[in-house]
């Protein structure tokens, strides 16, 4: 988290979690409750409270290494060095675009999106 913390260029108000174990630590919680940092976490059986953390999964981690089960250290290291490498690239090279709203008429559904903006386009906007 500290490290997180100085990449980022604001302050982290608020982390949301995953619902698993591994998130709600005693040392995370600590930690954010020493910064006053809100920590939320989804609800239990409700699997689409990370939509938009599995769409990416689906999108960038599976497209580039697959749905394969990769063991050991080696691959662990050579994994981390792609992931820091792509995760660069999808941040702050890859735009993409965001639904503003569905409109039905009948069976005709009109979509209207905003303008693509990188992941760190949109939250260094949303930051100010």
């Amino acid at each position: 988290m500290e490290q997180a913390s100085r990449l980022l260029p604001f302050e982290i108000l608020g982390i949301d979690t995953d619902n698993g174990l591994e998130f709600t630590n005693n040392t995370l919680i600590g930690y954010c409750a020493e910064r006053s940092i809100t920590f939320t976490r989804g609800r239990v059986a409700n699997k689409n409270d990370q939509c938009f953390v599995e769409q990416k999964n689906g999108s960038v981690v599976r497209q580039l290494v697959g749905y394969d089960r990769f063991e050991g250290e080696r691959t662990y290291r050579q994994l981390a060095e792609l992931y820091r490498a792509v995760g660069l690239y999808v941040n702050f090279f890859q735009p993409s675009v965001k639904l503003r709203q569905k409109t039905r008429t009948g069976s005709h559904v009109k979509r209207e999106y905003d303008q693509a903006l990188t992941p760190c386009q949109r939250l260094v906007g949303y930051a100010h």
